[in-house]
């Protein structure tokens, strides 16, 4: 839900800068259980090269973040031994009780609480405010967040007003063609282009004819064989305004007088000879665009390089294009595709097509605009010309796309099938594309059409292969070894095992014939002992001649 809820924060401190993607950044950094970047430490140029942006801007951001929102705090470290130099800083997070829903432990930053504590069902922030930090201003801090909510909705409403007044339809009249037509002249003409008996070109001697000539720059065909010239001056405009209105009054009226301004103009000038083209039907990339979208092209067109901008039409991207230049932005912000703009112009070869002293110059700068800004071909969405634009890691799917296609060349060339010759890059005499990841190169074309990057991709996963299949091999070996050493120890033990149980039976046997030879001993000595001290039961024994034992 706070992932949800900081990601719509329309705070302008947060998306003019990083701060959004900052804090994401850190969050990936940051330890499950402490919250804090004491696991990673990464350095400000790690963050600035993950974010494509200088260490100053992760610094503003980071600042932004621990002041004003309270999320993070940045504990600054020196290197253990060297008070002099800087380590990496230690990112602390607050986001913790945010996403499990809790009330803040004490200790979070109060600023915090104020903005996102609503998420949390049940909270007092007054109360949590006044028991945690007696010294933080609620009022005066509430004061401020919804003056800054006021002036931001006011700004949207202007940019809406603005909006509203530029799709009003225009009023009739007015301006060369209108204001310089005195009332009550619309039955007898009057106007620069379609009445030539009254008004302002029906008047050679006018003084308003000479102003709206000299800023409208309208030539009159002075004949109708003759096409009209492109431009003219003002002096040029003059004269043959005089000449050709005189002579159209005395015919009664010029090639587009009194009839309809949108069908019988055109038709009587195409008679006149003027090469007049047709209205080009209207589209869906012909629709206005609403004013925020108005306001997003104007600030990724002054993200464009200045040479770029100087061979656009009319300085901007045409009307037709803005659509898809919108489409091709997807969900992108204006500072990303400014990032986007920045990087292709120098890697993909306009910059030094248009600079260089080898360079011929780009093909058409229209196309290079949509280029510039134009989505990559890989299907994630946060890929970036082959990186996370989060992370800036390399995507995953672009590598698997550049390895199906590798397999699907070589597939084809194993069938005898051609396998695509290398293109050149449009707009860039001089510069081809890659046949496996389309970036473009500059020079001669290798043979196989792979730029160095796939090339040696491609060398390292099958050296890669390679090692896979000896390290495989390896443990198979060692496996059959070790498997044959244990059927030899398992065959000592068995021997052992039987030697230890014959020994163990010889000792039993040996154990047991000495305890009978004592016992035939000890019964030997008794009958001695017996005999001696009672000598006349040994006699009777002796005489009655029994077999049996002595009675002693």
């Amino acid at each position: 839900m706070f992932a949800i809820c900081f990601a719509r924060d329309s705070d302008p401190g947060l998306n003019a800068g990083k701060g959004k993607p900052l804090y994401d950044l850190l969050v990936s950094f940051a330890d499950v259980g402490s919250r804090d970047t004491s696991q990673g430490y990464p350095y400000r140029e790690t963050l600035a090269s993950c974010l494509d942006c200088s260490k100053q801007t992760v610094d503003r951001a980071a600042d932004y973040l621990e002041k004003e929102i309270g999320l993070v705090k940045v504990h600054r470290r020196k290197v253990e031994g060297k008070p002099d130099e800087n380590d990496a800083n230690l990112y602390e997070l607050f986001d913790a009780w945010l996403i499990q829903g809790v009330p803040p432990p004490a200790g979070t930053p109060p600023q915090l609480v104020a903005r996102y504590g609503h998420m949390i069902a049940g909270l007092d922030i007054d109360g949590w405010v006044s028991e945690h930090a007696p010294d933080f201003d609620l009022g005066a801090w509430r004061a401020a967040y919804d003056e800054t909510l006021r002036a931001q909705e006011a700004k949207r409403e202007e940019q809406r007003r603005k909006e509203r007044a530029r799709r009003k339809p225009k009023k009739k009249g007015g301006g060369v063609t209108g204001d310089a037509t005195p009332q009550g002249a619309e039955s007898g003409g009057g106007s620069v282009t379609h009445d030539a008996t009254g008004g302002v070109t029906g008047d050679a001697t006018g003084g308003v004819m000479g102003d709206a000539l000299s800023r409208a720059v309208l030539p009159e065909p002075s004949s109708t064989t003759d096409p009209a010239p492109a431009a003219r001056s003002a002096a040029d405009a003059r004269r043959a305004s005089a000449g050709s209105s005189a002579c159209e009054r005395a015919k009664g009226g010029s090639a587009a007088s009194g009839q309809d301004r949108s069908s019988e103009g055109q038709g009587a000038a195409a008679a006149a000879g003027t090469d007049v083209p047709g209205q080009r039907a209207q589209g869906p990339e012909d629709q206005e665009l609403t004013g925020e979208q108005a306001a997003r092209v104007k600030a990724v067109v002054a993200a464009l390089p200045d040479a770029l901008v100087a061979l656009l039409p009319y300085g901007t991207l045409p009307k037709r294009n803005r659509r898809q230049w919108l489409e091709s932005m997807g969900a992108r912000t204006t500072e990303q595709i400014a990032d986007r703009i920045a990087r292709r112009w120098v890697q993909h070869g306009y910059a030094d097509a248009l600079h260089s002293a080898e360079g011929t110059g780009i093909g058409r700068a229209v196309g290079v605009a949509m280029a510039l800004v134009r989505a990559g071909e890989c299907p994630h969405p946060r890929c970036e010309d082959g990186h996370s634009i989060d992370s800036r890691a390399e995507c995953r799917v672009c590598v698997e796309r550049r390895a199906d296609r590798r397999a699907a060349k070589k597939a084809a060339a194993a069938a005898g099938k051609g396998t695509g010759a290398v293109r050149q890059a449009p707009h860039r005499p001089g510069w081809w594309e890659c046949t496996i990841c389309h970036t473009p190169g500059k020079g001669q074309a290798p043979d196989d059409g792979e730029c160095t990057r796939c090339q040696d991709e491609a060398a390292a996963a099958a050296q890669q292969l390679a090692d896979r299949w000896a390290q495989e091999a390896a443990a198979l070996e060692a496996e059959q070894q070790a498997a044959a050493d244990l059927s030899a120890d398992l065959d000592g033990q068995d021997e052992e095992d039987a030697a230890a149980e014959a020994a163990e039976a010889q000792r039993v046997a040996e154990e047991r014939a000495a305890e009978q030879q004592a016992d035939a001993e000890a019964t030997a000595r008794l009958r001695t002992e017996l005999a001696e001290q009672f000598p006349e039961l040994a006699a009777v024994s002796g005489s009655t001649g029994s077999s049996g034992p002595p009675p002693f």
